[in-house]
């Protein structure tokens, strides 16, 4: 089956009444949306059943490693920077550095208890990755991106993990001494933490959702940058996840649609798993130029006749409401038979 996905912040679905979320379903499953995509640690019993009602899917989410208020109490999760210093916020974003085990265990402990209470019909994993605000620093107009974290407790775990004696120093001499003498087994090692807390999240969710798919977001970087930024290496990551979701927010990136096939032609190689891209909807702000119906109906075809996906996920669902894009879904999922 084709995921015709929409993704609903928290902020749209959690104050509805039952009648407000039937009526809703309704509204986009006439879009030939068959699956909605939500990310929270809780979410209301009931709204999940009027999906399921509708005969629609309902897939949670969990955000990993990424928690501003977090970060307000705990700095022993805030990401260090080459230069020693804590990682900058770049607009709404820090990040949180993800080699710090209690933290990662609690997100795990979050999960299992989301995976047993609600009928989900899968988990998709947002933010499962080393900070980097990919949305602004791999843009083509901005600085080399900020690499971290050089944290005192991250580096003990690269020590340990490849076995080496750090030189003393400062922070920046350690860090150019990795990179440096051990680069390559640095982006092992974050590659690894990322890898292993996937392989533990696929065990919960094969544990109490049985037979249900585990999905991970992936940033649209090339592999080289993508493993070595964000510890993101797919070819292993397909051992434990089923689906990959590419966010192709090219109007964001100011790419073209082109970029998108390019994209998803660079990762269909890294992995025999389904692709199912997040697409950008519209225009993510009021600065922000509003692109085309045309170019909608592009980034449609562009995705679904890939021969590699899976479907896709509307990013952000409630913008289909408006300036006739989700009237323009149906109708192109109608003329392709797929609803």
């Amino acid at each position: 089956m084709t995921i015709i996905g929409a993704y609903l912040g928290s902020h749209t679905w959690r104050n509805w009444s039952l009648e407000q979320a039937r009526a809703e379903l309704k509204r986009y499953k006439r879009y030939g949306i068959n699956t909605i995509f939500a990310e929270a640690d809780h979410y209301p019993h009931d709204i999940i059943q009027s999906a399921h009602l509708c005969g629609m899917r309902f897939m949670g989410g969990l955000t990993c490693f990424n928690n501003n208020d977090v970060l307000a109490h705990n700095p022993k999760l805030h990401p260090v920077c080459r230069d020693g210093r804590r990682r900058p916020q770049m607009n709404w974003y820090i990040g949180i550095r993800p080699t710090y085990q209690p933290y990662a265990q609690s997100r795990l402990d979050i999960l299992s208890n989301m995976s047993e209470t609600y009928k989900l019909d899968g988990i998709w994993l947002d933010f499962i990755r080393w900070p980097l605000h990919w949305e602004h620093e791999l843009r083509a107009d901005t600085p080399a991106p900020l690499e971290s974290s050089f944290d005192a407790h991250t580096l003990k775990r690269f020590a340990d993990y490849a076995d080496v004696d750090i030189p003393a120093g400062t922070t920046m001499d350690q860090a150019d001494w990795i990179l440096q003498t051990q680069k390559d087994r640095w982006i092992d090692f974050k590659c690894h933490v990322i890898t292993d807390f996937v392989a533990q999240a696929k065990t919960i969710v094969d544990t109490y959702l049985r037979g249900k798919p585990l999905g991970l977001d992936i940033v649209p970087a090339k592999s080289t940058q993508r493993e070595h930024l964000l510890g993101q290496r797919l070819h292993e990551l397909s051992a434990h996840a089923d689906c990959f979701s590419p966010m192709l927010y090219h109007h964001l990136l100011g790419f073209s649609t082109g970029w998108m096939i390019e994209t998803l032609d660079e990762l269909a190689a890294e992995t025999d798993k389904p692709l199912v891209p997040f697409v950008q909807v519209d225009a993510f702000s009021k600065n922000d130029e509003a692109f085309s119906a045309k170019e909608w109906e592009e980034i449609l075809h562009v995705t679904l006749s890939h021969d590699r996906t899976a479907g896709l996920i509307a990013f952000t669902g409630d913008m289909l409401h408006a300036n006739g894009r989700g009237r323009s879904l149906g109708n192109l999922l109608r003329r392709h038979q797929l609803i």
